[in-house]
């Protein structure tokens, strides 16, 4: 029997493949929707065999119309407000294991720690207590309603956030009793997760942890109060539409409100005349409370140890699938582009762009420039920034999915890091090579969360900040200079946005 007894409670969970699991274990409270939430006071007594509900769900109308079940994770759990859990796996509670806080992605909107990717035990049996947390999203998560609402509603759109941060504080109090070090956390996530490892750097560590890995998504998921603003007045226009009233937010049916945010789409923050970056409405916010003005020096001047990387091909994930990028349709593409440059500038961004990828479909260069927009280079920004140890990676094995269409794919790296490549679905995503692949990802991560240093083996994991050396993950891993600093400084030198 796994029985844990710590300063949260007793806690009942499974002894399985020689890992003791704990599943759906509440970590904080709040009164009221949009309330922040507080750590669970007294103590709890409960059998936790059983993943927690998982956030509320939106998925926009846009992604639903893309027809692709890569949006659509089947093996979460039931949807709940009642979603503030954490899942923990330590093939030792008596140990003193360096702990790993995963923080799930899906665009501040969508995804749950209950998904089948994310099996924890394979990077527990390396000797680390992995957890997995859940957190409010969406318009629960990440709206602010304070001055739309003339203060009826004091959310400041930094909710999602606090539940992480919360989550972070119980692992730190209680994570002794499950076999791991208090004083040796590791935060790490992919997408929004890498998003909200970041903000959670520029918000103060005040040594809540100690490192953070942050997969494919860098430091500029964040709104200032003008921009949270007008998205709280388009929501509340739009929930207004849809025949509800401004009192009914607290008492309606949450998915009332998720039925409203679906309908939103972020690029009615636009003028009309510029891309809207990043492409989401629902974020976090320069409050001055738990994100100050100031957010930029506190991450820089953190004592936080940093492993920062991207996939080849990020934004296939989005653009195969669209309806008229997918299809190279070049006029459609232009204007888009158009609202990213300058106009003036365009033909000799395309002709580079041509020149680097030795392709003409502008369909694919379109895919190359967003990646370097919403993943290159803000990784890049965010590795550049850290004073102390910072290690950068580039992961850049096609996968086989659709004939290959897909490449190097957001987010297909993650099979490997939780060891779930062999099976089903994601056995169909990669190479023969799988096993080596996941080592790759599973080794130096979590040597990082014991010893500071990603290193492994032969290979010697340089300090990007030396040489703006990154490590090429496959079946093989190897250094090389990150080649696309020049793509950065062009999209640099004549952006718009």
């Amino acid at each position: 029997m796994s029985l844990v007894e710590c300063k949260a409670g007793k806690f009942e969970g499974i002894l399985q493949d020689r890992c003791y699991q704990f599943f759906g274990i509440p970590y904080a409270k709040y009164e009221q929707r949009w309330d922040e939430s507080t750590l669970i006071d007294g103590e709890l007594n409960l059998k936790v065999k059983e993943k927690g509900y998982t956030a509320p769900q939106t998925r926009s109308i846009d992604q639903s119309q893309l027809g692709t079940s890569f949006f659509q994770d089947n093996s979460l759990s039931k949807q709940s407000e009642d979603c503030l859990t954490l899942n923990i796996c330590s093939n030792n509670i008596k140990a003193k294991n360096p702990v790993m806080i995963w923080i799930h992605g899906g665009a501040l909107v969508t995804g749950g720690s209950s998904s089948i990717m994310y099996d924890l035990e394979h990077l527990a049996k390396k000797g680390v207590v992995v957890v997995s947390i859940n957190y409010r999203l969406g318009p629960l998560g990440f709206l602010r309603l304070d001055e739309v609402t003339n203060g009826q509603i004091n959310s400041s759109g930094n909710e999602g956030l606090i539940d992480q941060r919360n989550a972070i504080k119980w692992v730190k109090e209680n994570i002794s009793s499950f076999g791991g070090d208090p004083n040796n956390i590791t935060i790490f996530g992919e997408s929004a997760g890498s998003w909200s490892c970041n903000l959670q750097i520029a918000a103060g560590d005040y040594g809540l942890f100690q490192k953070a890995i942050c997969q494919s998504g860098g430091l500029d998921a964040i709104a200032t109060k003008e921009k949270a603003n007008q998205w709280a007045e388009l929501f509340i226009d739009q929930f207004e539409k849809d025949g509800n009233k401004v009192s009914d937010l607290r008492s309606c049916k949450w998915e009332s409100i998720i039925n409203t945010a679906k309908k939103l789409k972020h690029s009615r923050l636009s003028d009309g005349k510029r891309w809207i970056f990043p492409e989401v409405g629902f974020l976090p916010v320069i409050d001055n409370k738990l994100i100050k003005d100031d957010y930029l020096e506190t991450y820089s001047s953190s004592a936080i140890h940093l492993i920062a990387g991207t996939t080849l091909d990020e934004y296939k994930l989005w653009s195969a699938f669209h309806p008229r990028i997918g299809k190279n349709d070049e006029g459609y593409i232009t204007r888009r582009l158009s609202k990213m440059f300058e106009s003036s500038k365009l033909s000799e961004i395309i002709s580079a762009y041509k020149e680097y990828l030795k392709i003409n479909e502008l369909g694919d260069i379109y895919s190359a420039i967003l990646t370097d927009i919403c993943f290159g280079i803000p990784t890049h920004n965010t590795l550049q920034k850290k004073e102390g140890n910072s290690f950068g990676y580039l992961f850049s094995t096609q996968s086989e999915i659709l004939r290959g269409k897909l490449g190097c794919f957001h987010a297909s790296e993650l099979p490997y890091v939780f060891g779930v490549h062999s099976k089903k679905p994601y056995s169909s995503w990669g190479p023969k090579e799988s096993q080596e692949i996941s080592d790759n990802f599973q080794i130096p991560w979590t040597n990082f969360s014991k010893t500071d240093d990603p290193s492994f083996g032969d290979f010697s994991w340089s300090n990007y900040n030396d040489s703006f050396e990154l490590a090429l993950i496959g079946n093989k891993v190897r250094a090389l200079r990150n080649p696309f600093l020049e793509r950065y400084e062009l999209i640099e030198k004549y952006k718009i946005f």
